[in-house]
């Protein structure tokens, strides 16, 4: 049987320009400081530590709310286990 990783977390990334950024959310626990991953939705990101404005300003990836939402309601869970936290875990 396979299991889907239920802790994630959500990262202010920028797109390939450096110039907008969106938060998605990535499998795991917290940002480990990895250079790069691929988002929940799929898309792979180039990742660093955000700034306070990043979190701000960087909307929320549609996509990975949606695929979330979807994963917990079709495992019956009530409540995500982990969401992250809005510092991204240092």
């Amino acid at each position: 049987m396979t299991t889907t990783e239920r802790q994630h977390y959500w990262l202010p990334v920028p797109d390939r320009t450096g110039f907008k950024w969106h938060r998605h959310a990535f499998r795991g626990k917290h940002w480990d400081g990895r250079p790069a991953d691929t988002s929940v939705c799929g898309l792979p990101c180039a990742m660093a530590k955000p700034s306070e404005l990043d979190w701000f300003q960087a909307p929320t990836c549609a996509d990975c709310t949606e695929l979330l939402i979807t994963e917990y309601s079709a495992t019956g869970s009530a409540e995500p286990s982990d969401t992250g936290s809005a510092e991204g875990e240092q």
